[in-house]
């Protein structure tokens, strides 16, 4: 029996911890979010639109949902100094920069409706270093 309260005990403690960023606050308040140059909280939602949304998530976290016809400039900047910016054109999207070391993330590419389903990653861009991904997908 102790064995298992100390196993739910560092299961809660794990749990917590990931949440957190090293100074203590949620690690979606350590980010900053830059919608158009403009500083939007993480997890807002844009107006919903029919059609396709882009959806951004920082491990695993969602940060901020999207609709995909309309253009933005989108930049996240992590407390650790990692920073993408990715850019909505209103017909497809595509990682426009990363400070990561191997640019994969850039070279991966435009998603565009058209391109969605042929693509290896489907709608998915992803940041591997900085633990980001973009998916464009149907509400």
């Amino acid at each position: 029996m102790r064995r298992f309260s100390l196993l739910i005990l560092a299961i809660a403690l794990c749990a917590a911890l990931a949440g957190c960023g090293w100074s203590g606050e949620p690690a979606d308040r350590a980010v900053r979010l830059l919608l158009d140059g403009e500083a939007v909280q993480a997890g807002s939602v844009a107006p919903e639109v029919d059609g396709l949304r882009v959806y951004v998530t920082l491990d695993g976290a969602p940060l901020i949902d999207l609709p995909f016809s309309e253009p933005h400039t989108l930049t996240i900047a992590q407390p650790d100094g990692g920073e993408n910016t990715v850019a909505l054109t209103g017909s497809g999207v595509h990682m426009e920069s990363a400070n990561c070391e191997g640019q994969d993330c850039v070279n991966m590419g435009e998603v565009t409706e058209e391109n969605l389903e042929l693509r290896v990653l489907g709608g998915f861009i992803v940041c591997l270093p900085h633990k980001l991904s973009v998916e464009v997908r149907g509400m």
